[in-house]
């Protein structure tokens, strides 16, 4: 054996022996360093994921939502790649990249993480603002699939309910986060919502509801709400079944975040305008003047509303001479 060269032994899951000259081994430049391998899953978590005892809810200080206006179909949890996209994406690394690190964060979340947040503030991730959002700075109320108490064999989007009027809607997953929204909207615990309400309904005002959606993505916990969905019915009125959702796929993590959604075991409460935006959100229990706060966003949207009409009413004249502050004599 030449002198100038030395056996390197590689780690056993290359099973080979090679040999490279001495020299590369004494320049640090060029030499292999063995590093312990560090866990992503614990980078992630300490990066992300600050001690919940250290977290206190702090109002709420921008619009939530997605970019984009919904539409009809989107979110369905349906893959619409032919076989052959789906061929090509399988041999595509750029995409197996970002499949892997979706993967990671996925694999990064402890199970029972959003359940030990509870005992922190009952799981509140925000508190309401003061004030609805304007109306040029709100984002979007994303489109929803999934099955309603009308129909429950045919899939229903959210978004034809949610356009074209005023929409109080609760979005949960499990009993205890129910009970939470239902402090916001219950007719027991908050009486001044259901009153307006009515009364707006009542006085050829702008169409007012309430909608619920109930996301399982789990299936065995989807198929228990579907076999009670007869007693769910029972508990509503029949022109309410057509707004209430069971969400089983389709609502993604970015979905989620973009949303405020934090916390997947709480329920939260958003005030949606005619146009699908999102103008005012609440979290987990109501506490303190949220539940004035969501009647006042209420009173100001159903104003905006009727200003709106009006403007859409008039001629073309009317609406110069309106801005000019004259009158038509």
């Amino acid at each position: 054996m030449s002198p100038s060269l030395q056996p390197l032994i590689l780690p056993r899951s290359f099973q080979i022996n090679q040999y490279i000259c001495s020299s590369c081994i004494r320049s640090p430049q060029r030499q292999w360093k063995s590093r312990r391998a560090v866990s992503t899953a614990a980078q992630i978590l300490k990066d992300e994921d600050p001690k919940p005892q250290d977290f206190t809810p702090k109002p709420l200080s921008r619009p939530i939502g997605v970019l984009y206006p919904p539409q009809p179909g989107e979110n369905s949890g349906i893959d619409p790649r032919s076989w052959r996209e789906r061929r090509d994406d399988l041999f595509d690394y750029n995409k197996h990249l970002v499949r892997r690190k979706e993967l990671t964060k996925q694999a990064a979340k402890p199970y029972f993480r959003d359940w030990s947040r509870t005992q922190y503030h009952k799981g509140k991730t925000f508190i309401s603002p003061a004030r609805i959002f304007r109306a040029d700075k709100s984002l979007y109320f994303p489109n929803m699939v999934g099955s309603t108490l009308a129909s429950p064999s045919t899939p229903s989007d959210t978004t034809p309910v949610l356009q074209d009027r005023i929409s109080v809607v609760s979005v949960y997953s499990g009993r205890w986060a129910e009970l939470q929204t239902q402090s916001f909207t219950d007719e027991k615990r908050h009486p001044e919502l259901p009153a307006l309400l009515q009364q707006e309904a009542t006085q050829d005002g702008p169409p007012l509801q309430k909608v619920e959606i109930n996301i399982e993505l789990d299936w065995m916990k989807a198929l228990i709400v579907r076999a009670f969905m007869s007693g769910i019915r029972k508990q509503r009125k029949e022109e309410d079944w057509a707004r209430y959702f069971l969400v089983r796929r389709g609502v993604t993590e970015e979905m989620r975040k973009a949303m405020g959604m934090a916390n997947s075991k709480v329920g939260y409460v958003y005030l949606v305008d005619w146009l699908c935006r999102i103008r005012w959100a609440g979290s987990a229990d109501a506490e303190g003047s949220e539940k004035e706060g969501l009647v006042a966003g209420v009173q100001r949207l159903v104003e905006g509303w009727k200003r709106e009409r009006e403007e859409g009413s008039k001629t073309p004249v009317q609406k110069s001479v309106s801005k000019a502050g004259g009158s038509i004599q």
